[in-house]
């Protein structure tokens, strides 16, 4: 039985393989890979609320501001004067 300290060595070289892998792994995989590109208004009346967009780094996907962080926005700007247009 291996010692402790090669035990951790390959549990080491293990994770680096697995990450690796998911660096190239496609999205349908282990999903999108979202980075921050900028944002644009959420949609209210007044137009100062802006809500997160995000693209893929692998495939390029967009969520055009589609997204939970959005949703949040969205809602506590309906809550308050002015809210979203319907």
């Amino acid at each position: 039985m291996a010692d402790l300290h090669e035990q951790l060595e390959e549990a080491e070289a293990r994770v680096a393989y697995l990450k690796r892998r998911i660096a190239t792994a496609p999205c349908a995989e282990v999903g999108h890979r979202w980075k921050h590109i900028g944002g644009k208004n959420c949609g209210c009346e007044n137009g100062s609320c802006s809500v997160p967009v995000h693209e893929c780094t692998v495939c390029g996907d967009c969520d055009y501001g589609e997204n939970a962080e959005a949703e949040e926005t969205r809602a506590e700007c309906a809550s308050r004067k002015g809210g979203i247009d319907a």
